[in-house]
């Protein structure tokens, strides 16, 4: 009788322990999209030419009220979106006026910033497209 108690208690505690612990199973290759707002997207492409960073890390970011401000390679520039949906327009888009080294990558993301008419957000990674469904930037958020 001792015996089947302590047999019982046993395989009582084994199954106990079993039951309570956890396998984690991570899985890299699916990762969630990041948030619109407040990320700090990089550009990597603009006009489907590779980003090379000169002055200033080309970037953009969103702000809940509407704003958008970033900076094009050595200017900053600011301005509001609206957005429905995956539909992006951008309005009153400024920058400052200084003398930059790379003026051709200011002027390749102005332009972006100019014909952008859709977005996706895939992983960590946004993309714009113009009216035809062309991909004109691609951008991949950094966390600090």
């Amino acid at each position: 009788m001792k015996n089947k108690i302590i047999f019982l208690g046993l395989l009582f505690s084994a199954v106990f322990f079993t039951a309570c612990s956890t396998t984690t199973v991570e899985n890299n290759s699916i990762k969630p999209n990041v948030s619109f707002t407040n990320t700090y997207f990089k550009a990597l492409s603009l006009d489907g030419k590779e980003v090379e960073v000169f002055d200033r890390e080309p970037h953009i970011k969103f702000q809940e009220d509407g704003k958008v401000f970033g900076n094009l390679g050595c200017n900053r520039f600011f301005g509001n979106f609206k957005k429905e949906n995956n539909n992006i327009n951008f309005e009153g888009v400024a920058s400052t006026k200084m003398m930059c080294p790379n003026i051709k990558t200011e002027d390749a993301f102005s332009k972006v910033l100019q014909n952008t008419k859709t977005y996706e957000i895939k992983e960590e990674y946004m993309i714009f497209f113009d009216e035809n469904k062309k991909e004109i930037a691609k951008f991949r958020a950094i966390f600090f």
